[in-house]
């Protein structure tokens, strides 16, 4: 396995405003591996935004350490934190492009400020042009494009140099949806075809569930749980996660939700999440033969990047011997979460 390509050991960070202290981050430890679409999710001030600053080097850590491409980044002098960040693209949430230049000219920024030749930015902006659909709109002005194109523009940016790690800092909340798919297939294209590593910090779960491999849940600046979108998803374990993915796959409902499901059903209500097709329906259709009844109260498909996931709450009556084994038995080839 390769060395990671971002790690966090123990990291705290600490603001001081007067005699207040803020604690932004607590104890983060985490690595990020080459090539991987990795994303932060958390409510507002849960450190999100405070994490990527730490990877690009514009903050640095009160404690623990920060390592990117094997270089800690609280040792390094400001002039090598600056050739490395050369490496580092940022996607933002409003664009930050400039008004007064055209998007050939926002793109070509980084490269001139890297010391490139003319014929080499011209080319390579010709390439990335191309590369995000806007060759056509090359001498327009940022007042003249739609929100997506602007962000477009902003990622054909941050790849301007090639850089192995692509942050993306709530790249989509200004967008309409037809627009953030639009946005986040370019940024999945970015990691498939150009091996990119990217980083998105969102707080949108339709984000994370679209694009990444990974996800990290992060909660008054603690890291609370982390693992593949799809374990997130089918079984989160912190509240914090619960609260964010629970509804979002009728997996973990609410305390009212619950109380709710336990008073209109008279039996045992689980939840049941497996990939389409893992021998459910054989299963569920041998269950009236085990003496419990079988009732389905709600469910559906939902898609997780490039997996399908069947979600649905069952209310399981009989003996209790026999609801126990039908759960057992469900709890081989799929995620079972109990809700009453």
């Amino acid at each position: 396995m390769s060395d990671p390509i971002i790690r966090f050991d123990k990291v705290g960070k600490t603001f001081r405003r007067g005699k207040t202290e803020i604690h932004a981050l607590d104890d983060i430890s985490l690595d990020i591996e080459p090539g991987e679409i990795f994303a932060f999710i958390g409510f507002s001030g849960a450190g999100k935004s405070t994490l990527v600053r730490l990877i690009n080097g514009l903050e640095a850590p009160t404690e623990g350490t920060v390592t990117v491409h094997g270089h800690v980044l609280n040792d390094l002098p400001a002039k090598k934190i600056r050739e490395l960040r050369g490496d580092i693209g940022m996607v933002f949430q409003q664009f930050n492009l400039l008004q007064s230049r055209t998007v050939y000219g926002n793109v070509a920024y980084p490269l001139e400020l890297a010391g490139w030749s003319k014929r080499d930015i011209y080319d390579r902006i010709t390439e990335l042009l191309h590369f995000v659909g806007l060759t056509e709109r090359a001498w327009a002005y940022p007042e003249e494009l739609s929100g997506g194109q602007k962000q477009r523009v902003g990622i054909a940016r941050a790849l301007a140099t090639r850089p192995s790690i692509l942050l993306a800092d709530e790249a989509t909340s200004a967008l309409d949806p037809d627009t953030t798919r639009d946005v986040l297939a370019l940024l999945r294209k970015a990691n498939d075809e150009l091996g990119t590593t990217v980083v998105v910090i969102t707080h949108e779960m339709d984000v994370v569930r679209s694009l990444a491999d990974r996800v990290a849940v992060l909660d008054a600046g603690r890291l609370v749980e982390h693992g593949t979108v799809r374990d997130i998803f089918t079984a989160p374990e912190a509240d914090a996660t619960r609260r964010i993915v629970g509804a979002t796959l009728d997996i973990e409902p609410d305390p009212e939700q619950a109380e709710q499901l336990e008073a209109a059903h008279t039996g045992r209500i689980v939840t049941v999440t497996a990939n389409p097709g893992e021998n459910l329906g054989v299963v569920l259709g041998n269950v009236g033969r085990t003496g419990v009844g079988l009732e389905f109260v709600h469910g559906g498909v939902t898609r997780i990047k490039d997996d399908d996931l069947t979600t649905f709450t069952l209310n399981l009556t009989g003996p209790t011997d026999a609801v126990d084994g039908v759960v057992a038995e469900l709890a081989q080839i799929a995620t079972v979460k109990e809700v009453a």
